[in-house]
């Protein structure tokens, strides 16, 4: 009963633990982020990478005059966002990547090179 008065009344349970949705693929050198976050300025999204976490957070504002009435539905969030994802693969996040296009942030964090380094012998 409780379900159908919350979709009658276009009522909210609580904050969503999923937004926003992303997207996640891994390509041979590098690991993938693709966040879908349309109506969001790119001003109020922070990127964060803590040892293997991917984390975003940001704020949707509200359009400043967008109303002129009361709402009688109202489905659209605005709020503040964060999510915490395991990144799956060691990565470089020091030449991560990040471009903001059609709504859909993509963020391109390249996997660690083999390298090998030679280490110079000092004689005491």
């Amino acid at each position: 009963m409780e379900y159908l008065f919350e979709e009658i009344f276009c009522l909210k349970a609580g904050p969503r633990r999923d937004y926003p949705p992303v997207d996640i693929y891994e390509g041979r050198d590098e690991i993938v982020f693709m966040i879908d976050l349309p109506g969001v300025d790119v001003n109020d999204v922070l990127v964060k990478v803590y040892r293997n976490l991917f984390i975003i957070e940001g704020l949707k504002r509200e359009p400043v005059n967008e109303r002129s009435g009361i709402y009688i539905c109202m489905e659209r969030e605005f709020d503040s966002f964060r999510r915490i994802l395991p990144i799956p693969v060691p990565v470089d996040p020091s030449d991560g990547r990040a471009t903001y296009s059609g709504g859909v942030l993509k963020v391109t964090l390249p996997k660690p090179k083999d390298r090998v380094y030679k280490i110079k012998i000092e004689k005491e």
